[in-house]
């Protein structure tokens, strides 16, 4: 059971991490100083995780070190990793679906044929009640025609591209908000739904343009990554304050189908959610990936609801339609 040299400056480095992981998961409040740390806890986490194992198969005590942070901090577990459950939902209700669709695949990212058939294929056998789309294409769009009510705009000035909010229900009081330099933006309309009205968000912040050709090998490319992420992330940070604008004046309960680009435990993150509830912490499974990077899974695309709506059902769909995973809610008043 005693650790030798290598055994104890494993074990300092592993405590290092775990004491990183709490802080940036915000077990002791939010950390966010430096943003570019936030997005790595999926990570770090992954690097504790090896440690854990690598102590157990050496039947070394510092594997309860891990244990003790789950303890700690098993509040904020929730928002990276959901245990799954069987439990089959029996009661209807509101079902939204929230899908960035990379253009349907107007570029041929894909190496497959009739993307946008088997979009529209999928969104009709799932058939969700609120279409959520991010990098929708005018061009290449399918015609959803399960869905009359559709409100479809233009992220940039007579552009075909942009974002839409697809539904089955009438849409009242449209808007769209802008963001400055930039191809993303917001748009949101409002339903009646059970004799009361609620307002669908569609959020899309800018992204991370994170690809195979970055590297942190060097303290040059370091630098430069770390400056490129961490100005996109300021960015981000201006395009939620223009969301907050909006949202303050909203007077109704208030429904967010987003690609963050970013992960659940930034400073965007917690902004947005606000007082709304998570889908995922409440009611999904595993570790609810949407988009990989470098084959890891990081969770960027949410739905938040307001406290008074409850989930009946959250599902995460790992298909190869796009570079995201679409996810779903079923929702209803309390």
């Amino acid at each position: 059971m005693k650790l030798n040299f290598i055994g104890k400056s494993l074990m300092f480095i592993n405590l290092i991490l775990l004491i990183l992981q709490l802080i940036l998961m915000g077990t002791f409040g939010g950390f966010y100083y430096y943003p570019f740390l936030n997005l790595m806890v999926p990570f770090i986490v992954l690097i504790n995780c090896l440690f854990f194992i690598f102590w157990i198969i050496k039947l070394k005590w510092p594997f309860v070190m891990f244990i003790f942070s789950i303890l700690i901090g098993h509040t904020e577990w929730e928002r990276l990793y959901k245990l799954p459950n069987n439990a089959i939902p029996v009661s209807k209700g509101l079902k939204l679906m929230s899908f960035n669709v990379r253009l349907f695949n107007s570029y041929n990212w894909i190496d497959k044929e009739n993307i946008p058939e088997s979009i529209l294929s999928f969104v009709n056998q799932e058939s969700p009640d609120i279409l959520c789309l991010q990098e929708f294409s005018k061009e290449f769009s399918p015609s959803f025609e399960k869905y009359p009510y559709n409100y479809i705009q233009s992220s940039s000035k007579n552009g075909q591209n942009g974002l839409s909010i697809l539904s089955k229900f009438p849409l009242y009081n449209k808007g769209f908000i802008p963001f400055e330099n930039s191809n993303n933006g917001a748009v949101y309309a409002e339903i009646f739904y059970k004799r009361d009205t609620l307002r669908i968000y569609n959020l899309h912040l800018e992204s991370l343009r994170i690809n195979f050709k970055d590297t942190l090998l060097t303290s040059v490319n370091s630098q430069k990554f770390i400056n490129r992420i961490t100005n996109v992330i300021k960015k981000q940070e201006a395009q939620m304050a223009e969301f907050e604008k909006i949202d303050k004046n909203n007077l109704h309960p208030s429904i967010i189908c987003t690609d963050l680009n970013n992960n659940a435990f930034s400073k965007i993150y917690k902004g947005i959610k606000n007082k709304r509830l998570d889908a995922f912490s409440i009611a999904g499974n595993g570790l609810g990936g949407t988009y990989n990077l470098a084959n890891f899974p990081f969770r960027i695309d949410f739905i938040f609801f307001d406290p008074k709506m409850e989930i009946i059902d959250f599902n995460t769909y790992n298909i190869n339609l796009s570079d995201h995973n679409p996810v779903s809610a079923v929702l209803r008043w309390k």
